[in-house]
Parts: structure tokens; sequence; C-alpha cells
């Protein structure tokens, strides 16, 4: 193959891919409410959420989102994570309010394709936990994967499953 040619095809490859990663505008498969599914979702170390939380996805900017959770913990205590972020992989500030929250977190995320996206928590600049979210390809269910130490130092192996509300 002529080197040309060559660098053409790999050039046309490279986007093609960067462009099924992304989705189109407004189509972002995260974005809306999803609520906690207690009996599909595995807590280490447990116990497990009293009530089912919510995760609020909106759209920030173009290339980012606003996430809101509310978890409602083994007590029946509410807390709440908030922060904005792009899929670039920079670190923002993450708020936690309520018993037990810790300030000074960060978090990135980085979009790997349509339905996927890791997001790092940070604690001082220090790594803690790594999640990755998959949205199933009916866009019906969230899975957030949990792994990592939290900023309690606890070891953390969570598999927390969201149905979508809207």
């Amino acid at each position: 193959m002529h080197p040309m040619l060559r660098i053409i095809v790999l050039s046309f490859l490279v986007l093609s891919a960067a462009a099924w990663a992304a989705p189109e505008p407004g189509n972002d498969p995260f974005i809306g409410t999803w609520r906690t599914n207690l009996a599909k979702s595995k807590y280490n170390p447990g116990p497990p959420p009293s009530k089912p939380g919510t995760v609020t996805i909106e759209p920030n900017g173009n290339n980012g989102i606003k996430v809101t959770v509310v978890a409602i913990n083994a007590k029946g205590e509410k807390t709440v994570n908030q922060y904005s972020a792009s899929y670039d992989g920079k670190e923002v500030p993450f708020t936690q309010t309520g018993p037990g929250a810790v300030s000074g977190q960060t978090v990135t995320l980085r979009r790997i394709d349509a339905n996927t996206v890791e997001r790092i928590g940070y604690l001082g600049g220090k790594k803690l936990v790594t999640e990755k979210w998959v949205v199933s390809k009916d866009g019906k269910t969230r899975t957030n994967t949990q792994t990592g130490m939290n900023a309690q130092g606890e070891f953390v192996n969570n598999v927390i499953v969201n149905d979508r509300l809207k």
C-alpha cells in the first residue's frame, strides 16, 4: 500500500472511532434521572442503603454533565454529592454534604464509548475509587461498578444498578 494512502486510511479510522465514541449532541444516554435498584445491586463493604437513592445527570456545556447523587445510608441518613465535569479527564471539585461528608474531593470523567464512562475520585490528589458507568443498549439501565478505596480508607467493590426514571 502506498504510504500516503496508508496515512489517509489510518486517519479515517481514527476519526471514525472518535465519532462513534461520542454520542450525538442531545443524545447522551447518561442524561436523565436514575433510581438505585437495591435488589440488583451489591455493596462491599455493606450494609446497603436503607432506601433507593437517585442519580440526576444533566447536560452541562458542549462536552459535560452535572451530576447530583442523593443517597440514603443504612442508618437512613441522607448524603448529597454534586459536581459538574467534562469528559476530558480533568479534575474538578466534588461537593459532598450530610453525615460523614468529606471535603476536598475531586473527580475526573472520561468517555470510553457512547455507553461507557470512567469516573475516578480523588482526595488530596490521591486516587480513591474508579467507577465504570455503563448504560444498557436499550437505555433503561445504568450500571456503576466501583473499585478502590473510599474516603474513609475502606476497600470498595460495589455494583450499583440504576433504573431510568426519566
